[in-house]
């Protein structure tokens, strides 16, 4: 590879990352949308199982029941999020003559004012900042929300002349390649998105189980919370642990309790991520799990958030692609979990 390729190459990257910076706004949204449409599909393939639905019943139809099936669901977790939390609100200040007792112990053992510290932090908050961006930050997710649904919608009016572009544009051979590829990138991510919904479910569940029996208040918000957790890879997973073990702490006022909770719930998600996670998913999805990592702190410091969750998909997609190409190929095969692709 000589210079002027590499230089080409990093030119590229850099113009890629910028664009990506940049158009957060518009991008992120479309990948949500195009990730929605993919279970859209699959949810309608399943449909189709049923002979009569598959001959009688017409593609917009299934789709608008499909499309209906997944917001039912996003519209069923965010009430019960909402609910819950102002539930949780409640608790906290029920539970803040525990919450300064931990603090004063906390204190005795480290021999540092924590609560000095947190009431002059709590007296330097500018809360018209606050309030202004949690107000912003609602806006553009109602926003994000409008515009993810128009993406969708958009996309099906485009299935079917997308399927005629292609044969227009790629002929013979190269058009059946070229669908395959297609396919493959809309199985795998279609793959993973759904194995990772039945073991966010399998692993809330169990959380679920867990803080009732710990006696844990608003156990079903919790668990909520650990299920979408556990989309983030790696550091979802703990997060969804500590979260509710620092609730515990607040609630039972010690710290005897809240320790065995962190180890049992953590037991949990250390089984399922590394036992049962592996054999469900298998190789369909063949990420080096360095390479996962990395993708994670890339995408995460670009979209935040948003990049963490969708930085699997992406670097899939990204596999599959490089594997197409010659000149690529070596990349591919770097990317991937045994180097075979």
């Amino acid at each position: 590879m000589n210079s002027s390729n590499i230089t080409t190459g990093i030119l590229i990257v850099f113009g890629s990352v910028i664009a990506l910076i940049f158009g957060k706004v518009i991008l992120a949204p479309f990948l949500f949308a195009l990730l929605f449409y993919f279970l859209i599909r699959a949810i309608r393939r399943v449909i189709d199982l049923q002979h009569f639905i598959r001959e009688h019943v017409p593609s917009w139809l299934k789709n608008i029941v499909s499309a209906l099936i997944i917001y039912s669901l996003i519209g069923i977790m965010i009430k019960v999020l909402i609910v819950n939390s102002e539930e949780l609100v409640k608790a906290i200040f029920k539970y803040q003559g525990n919450m300064t007792n931990i603090i004063i112990r906390i204190n005795d053992t480290l021999g540092f004012d924590i609560l000095k510290t947190v009431n002059e932090s709590i007296e330097q908050l500018d809360y018209s900042t606050i309030a202004n961006t949690l107000f912003n930050q609602l806006t553009s997710m109602t926003g994000n929300l409008l515009m993810i649904l128009f993406y969708i919608l958009f996309l099906f009016i485009e299935e079917a002349s997308f399927k005629k572009k292609l044969q227009l544009i790629f002929k013979g051979e190269k058009h059946t390649q070229v669908s395959l590829l297609l396919n493959n990138i809309e199985k795998s991510i279609t793959h993973y998105i759904g194995l990772k919904t039945l073991i966010s479910l399998i692993s809330s569940a169990c959380c679920f189980i867990v803080l009732i029996s710990f006696g844990v208040e608003s156990p079903l918000f919790w668990s909520f919370i650990i299920f979408i957790m556990n989309f983030i890879p790696i550091i979802g997973a703990l997060l969804g642990v500590i979260l509710p073990t620092a609730f515990s702490l607040i609630q039972f006022g010690e710290f005897f309790l809240p320790i065995i909770l962190f180890f049992v719930l953590g037991s949990i998600q250390t089984i399922i991520s590394n036992i049962l996670e592996p054999k469900l998913m298998g190789d369909s999805l063949n990420i080096s799990p360095l390479v996962a990592l990395l993708s994670l702190a890339i995408w995460g410091s670009i979209w935040g958030i948003t990049g963490m969750v969708v930085s699997v998909p992406i670097t899939v997609i990204l596999i599959i692609l490089l594997a197409q190409f010659p000149r690529t190929r070596t990349i591919a095969i770097l990317l991937s979990h045994h180097g075979r692709i």
